[in-house]
């Protein structure tokens, strides 16, 4: 290798250009796209150091990463619905996605004395529980709601997800929920 090195300083510069414009006239476009890849490669290189030492500290966090830790599957009780009532906010609630007529899903809660207490939802998609609001109310009791719900989801790992009429009741809920603290709820419209 040394030695072809050698004897190619000796070569008239005119002779290698006429080699190297031979040699392309005959390489493929991988040949092609390979030759400047690695040419462009060794130019950032040469240029910007720090790209070595970004791509060395990203090899070392691919060698560490751990694998995702997995849980089980929420367990989604069915408990029967004792609500009754001809009025539009009940048809929209038993509308939701995943519901069943009749029936409220539910995530059983964990309580600091270690009882255990169910939580109800309108409804399931995936792995997101679904709560359908008509109106957004900032009464304690919605208010002790809203934290019920969200410890029951944190509990579980879920995120959930309320479902409004309009608008102007989304507006309502996101600035509920951000008043209380609260981020492993989403809001959307979703019109009755």
């Amino acid at each position: 290798m040394i030695d072809t090195a050698i004897a190619a300083e000796d070569t008239p510069a005119r002779a290698q250009l006429t080699r190297a414009a031979a040699a392309v006239d005959n390489a493929s476009a991988r040949e092609i796209g390979r030759a400047t890849g690695s040419v462009a490669g060794n130019i950032a290189l040469a240029v910007a150091p720090g790209a070595v030492l970004s791509k060395v500290s990203a090899l070392r966090s691919v060698r560490m990463a751990r694998p995702r830790t997995t849980y089980d599957p929420p367990q989604i009780g069915w408990v029967k619905e004792t609500v009754t009532s001809n009025k539009p906010w009940k048809t929209y609630n038993d509308t939701a996605v995943g519901s069943r007529p009749g029936q409220a899903p539910t995530l059983i809660r964990t309580m600091p004395d270690s009882s255990k207490r169910p939580v109800k939802f309108d409804g399931i998609q995936g792995d997101y529980v679904i709560d359908r609001k008509w109106k957004i109310v900032t009464a304690p009791r919605a208010r002790s709601q809203i934290l019920r719900q969200s410890e029951v989801l944190a509990q579980h790992r879920l995120i959930g997800v309320w479902e409004v009429p309009t608008p102007v009741q989304k507006i309502k809920a996101l600035k509920l929920l951000k008043r209380m603290n609260v981020t492993n709820i989403k809001v959307r419209v979703v019109k009755p």
